[in-house]
């Protein structure tokens, strides 16, 4: 199977010399930084960026952290689905509501007693990196297209979850951002549980830029799977972002119905990144397919790669297959990985050495 898979990857002929490779990453990489500094400087990220800490109702505990995490990897499948859970405790057992204004003389966040919405409204002042006066205002709708569920979780209390909420972000009164997510909770015999089961996130910021993104979740008992994108628009410059990424597997459950495993055979990876920098336009594309090998005691050892390739700017730059690991313990992997350029071949251990690995176990 695996000698076939290859036979099949060597039917793509890559187009660029490990030079030529080289030289793209690290020009994209340079771009964009360039364009991420710039988006950077747009007023509505600066308010963000100066939203005060201690804001009644922010998951500074748990949402937030929690994303951070996320990015941070590596995690299993179960640990991303545990932290996503976390969605759920934003503010106690139930999801904070009224207005509040932060006054800087006090210093701290004041509640506005005038309010009598169900939403969550939160206003600062901040000054933009030119030392001028704004004022930012984040309002959170809860059940803006469906009402809020009680979910479980798994000490056995009760929180409020949103199932379709929105929230948007004004600047000196006028419409700076705005985010839409969407929530389905696993049911356990009835009752939902602070575990989801599907996960749409959209939303985008910007006054005279635009940053923008999409993150979709799917799990259930035999596959999760995770797809989205991220763009950055600065003047005439921009950048993005997309991926879709599933593993294959076996979910095992408690008996209150909360992920205690989940048992990953294989799966699949694809990411996609593009820019325009200056009138120049680039893009990449990663993908693979991975099978998973296991030692007796049920631990992953190695991987067995296929249909992977890299794309510059549309042509496949190089393929790569083969058996994931480090067999030989110099703690630099990929000796049995097979690197194809239009100029050669070498192994992804031979390449990541070149790129600054050293080989050795500390």
């Amino acid at each position: 199977m695996i000698l076939a898979l290859a036979a099949c990857n060597t039917q793509i002929k890559p187009q660029a010399t490990q030079a030529d490779f080289d030289q793209s990453v690290q020009d994209y990489q340079a771009d964009l930084g360039a364009v991420a500094a710039a988006a950077g400087q747009d007023l509505a990220l600066q308010a963000l960026m100066a939203t005060p800490s201690g804001a009644p109702g922010l998951p500074t505990g748990a949402l937030a952290a929690n994303l951070m995490n996320l990015g941070a990897g590596p995690l299993s499948p179960s640990d991303a689905l545990k932290l996503l859970g976390g969605i759920v405790p934003l503010a106690d057992q139930n999801l904070e509501r009224g207005k509040w204004d932060y006054d800087p003389a006090v210093p701290g966040w004041v509640q506005d007693s005038n309010y009598s919405g169900d939403d969550l409204v939160l206003t600062w002042p901040f000054d933009d990196d030119q030392s001028n006066a704004h004022t930012a205002a984040l309002t959170f709708d809860w059940n803006y297209g469906a009402a809020t569920v009680d979910v479980r979780e798994s000490d056995g209390t009760t929180s409020e979850a949103p199932q379709d909420m929105q929230i948007t972000l004004r600047v000196d009164g006028n419409a700076a951002g705005s985010l839409h997510g969407q929530f389905a909770w696993y049911d356990c015999s009835g009752t939902p549980i602070a575990e989801p089961t599907s996960v749409a996130l959209s939303g985008s910021a910007g006054v005279n830029d635009r940053v923008a993104f999409t993150f979709n979740l799917s799990a259930s008992d035999t596959r999760i799977q995770t797809s989205g994108s991220f763009s950055v628009t600065a003047g005439g410059d921009s950048s993005s972002l997309s991926w879709d990424v599933w593993v294959n597997g076996a979910m095992t459950r408690d008996a209150s119905c909360f992920s205690q495993d989940f048992d990953a055979s294989g799966g699949h990876v694809n990411f996609a990144t593009s820019e325009s920098v200056g009138g120049e336009s680039q893009s990449f594309e990663f993908n693979t397919d991975f099978t998973l090998n296991f030692d007796a005691g049920g631990n992953p050892i190695s991987a067995v790669l296929a249909n992977g390739f890299v794309k510059v700017d549309g042509t496949v730059a190089l393929t790569f297959s083969g058996t994931l690991d480090d067999a030989n313990g110099n703690c630099v992997p990929g000796e049995n990985v097979s690197l194809v350029f239009a100029d050669g071949s070498l192994t992804l251990e031979q390449y990541l050495i070149a790129q600054g690995a050293t080989p050795g176990c500390d």
